[in-house]
This record gives structure tokens, C-alpha cells and sequence, in this order.
């Protein structure tokens, strides 16, 4: 399609491009040869009257006026993929579509099981590609990199890590409770504060080592010994770890009980410390809200979200 002057579809190389300016990448990422990349980046230096990519050392960055059209490149496009993706009268009973969310393990494993059931239920035509952060390693927040760069659907995220730039709802709020091996001595019969910041604790981590679990890591990291903390990327692994050791394990409650419920071995106390509650907010693409399929599956997700507690 060509709109004054400008085939329409340059528009998606020249968006790919801006977003990382190497023509040998942007090949990759299109499935596209290298010299029809460098034919079409030609093009549109020619309707720009500008060079757009600019030589710098060894490496291309963006000149003034790629800089100054990248945000509205984006947005055109973003907009255009909605109109696109929109079908009225959608109908979950009959709708075929694959809807990607990016989430931690505790969302992964406490929440979208119930997700599924409900699909299940309600759309058998409806499937979930899911997605951890690690796929994702960039400067940019995960959030950004995941929705902009790889066209995620939908992140779940703690509020700690969510992104400015999209829109948001809080999806699961949760006060923290304190797992621990049940003949864990030092923790008997309550676990004070002074041997709470004693004792070793194992956390659950982002891709970026951050504490995933908790709202503000300070209390836990700060004033324990860093070297008496375990970091695992591996939430399910925690229970297993906390068996014959000294180590405190500070989860959202729901997580806590339901490992403390499935092994006998482990036991919860309250945590003696106050800390935040964990709220995790999903985003989206803001140009995707007038996708009646996207609106149903994010009320999907807020409605699973309510249930995961119970």
C-alpha cells in the first residue's frame, strides 16, 4: 500500500530500524535479506531527504530527525496492528487466537493455571503463549522490551519494575508471611526480628538480580549479610532448599501457604518485620484497547487474579 508517495510497508523496517539501527540485526529480526534491508533504508533516505542512520565509530545511530520520528513511527504502526487486529463481534466461544504474557514464576504458577481452566471452559479456541523475563535481557525495562521490541501482549510484573509508558491495572495484591524448615530451632516458637536479620534468607530474583518477591528488598538485603543471602531465579525451588537448613524464605502469603501446605516439612510463621505489600500490575499496549478481544482477556486475568487467594 502507498500513501503519498511512500510504500506503507518501509514503514515497519524503518520502526525496526529506529529501534536498533543495524541493517545486519534488522535482517535477522524481519527474515528479510541484508541488501533488501539496505535497498529499502535507501528509500526511505530518499522520502525523508535525510540519512536517518548515521555512522558513528563502527556502529549506526540515528540522526536528529530519526530520533525525532521514532516515537511516531511507533505509534503509527502500533495503531495500525489494532485496526488490524480488531474483529467485531468477537465472540470467546469461537474466537481462534494466541494471546503472550510475560510473568515471574509465582504469576506462571499461581495464576495462569486458573486462566487456563477458565479458557478451557470458556474459549477452547483461545491459547497462551507464555514467556519469562529472561528472554529479555536489554538496557530498556523488561516491560518496554517486552511489549515494544517483542510484541508481548500482555507483562505481569511487580509495581516495583512496571513501565511508566503503558497503561496499567493492579492484577494481584499480597501482604508477606515467613516459610521455614519446621525444625528450624531459631525460629522457634516465633521468629523476632532479631533473628529474622540473623538467620540466612533465599529470595526468588529477576533477570536483573533484583528481589522479585518484595516490594523493596532493603530490609531483607540490606541490613543481612550479603553473603547469607541465596538468590534463585527458580521459585519452585525454594521449598526444597529451605529443607534442613537455617535459611527464611519471605513470600506473598498465598505462595507461602500453598508450599507449606503440600510439604510437611516446612512451616509458616509471620513475618516480624513490616514490609509492603507485593502488588503485581499488568500492561499493555495502550493502542490495543480498542481490540474487544484484548479487553475480554485482560478481564479474564483480573477476574482468575481475584480467586488466586482463595
Amino acid at each position: 500500500m502507498r500513501y503519498r508517495s511512500i510504500d506503507l510497508n518501509l514503514l515497519v523496517v524503518l520502526d525496526a530500524l529506529l529501534d536498533d539501527p543495524s541493517v545486519t540485526r534488522v535482517a535477522d529480526r524481519l527474515n528479510v535479506g541484508q541488501p533488501a534491508i539496505s535497498a529499502m533504508l535507501a528509500k526511505l533516505r530518499e522520502h525523508f531527504g535525510d540519512p536517518l542512520l548515521v555512522q558513528a565509530g563502527r556502529k549506526l545511530t540515528l540522526s536528529p530527525v530519526g530520533l525525532e520520528l521514532k516515537p511516531a513511527v511507533h505509534a503509527w504502526l502500533e495503531r495500525a496492528r489494532a485496526l488490524t487486529a480488531v474483529k467485531p463481534g468477537f465472540d470467546p466461544a469461537c474466537a481462534e487466537r494466541r494471546f503472550s504474557i510475560a510473568c515471574s514464576e509465582i504469576v506462571a504458577g499461581f495464576l495462569l493455571p486458573l486462566v487456563s481452566m477458565r479458557l478451557a471452559a470458556e474459549a477452547p479456541g483461545i491459547s497462551l503463549d507464555l514467556r519469562n523475563f529472561s528472554a529479555f535481557r536489554a538496557a530498556r525495562p523488561p516491560a518496554v522490551e517486552a511489549l515494544e521490541r517483542h510484541g508481548v501482549d500482555f507483562v505481569v510484573l511487580p509495581s516495583l519494575f512496571m513501565s511508566a509508558e503503558h497503561p496499567r491495572r493492579p492484577l494481584l495484591t499480597a501482604h508477606y508471611r515467613c516459610l521455614v524448615w519446621r525444625r528450624n530451632r531459631a525460629a522457634l516458637p516465633l521468629l523476632d526480628e532479631e533473628t529474622f536479620y540473623s538467620l540466612p534468607h533465599i529470595v526468588p530474583t529477576l533477570l536483573d538480580g533484583s528481589v522479585a518477591s518484595i516490594e523493596s528488598d532493603d530490609a531483607l538485603i540490606h541490613r543481612a549479610q550479603r553473603e547469607r543471602v541465596v538468590r534463585t531465579e527458580h521459585l519452585l525451588a525454594i521449598p526444597f532448599a529451605l529443607r534442613g537448613t537455617p535459611l527464611i524464605a519471605t513470600l506473598p502469603s498465598f505462595v507461602a501457604e500453598r508450599f507449606a501446605a503440600r510439604d510437611t516439612e516446612l512451616r509458616l510463621v509471620d513475618c516480624p518485620i513490616p514490609l509492603p505489600p507485593l502488588t503485581e500490575v499488568v500492561q499493555w499496549q495502550q493502542a490495543r484497547d480498542n481490540d474487544p478481544a484484548y479487553v475480554w482477556f485482560k478481564d479474564v486475568l483480573l477476574d482468575c487474579a481475584r480467586c488466586v487467594k482463595a
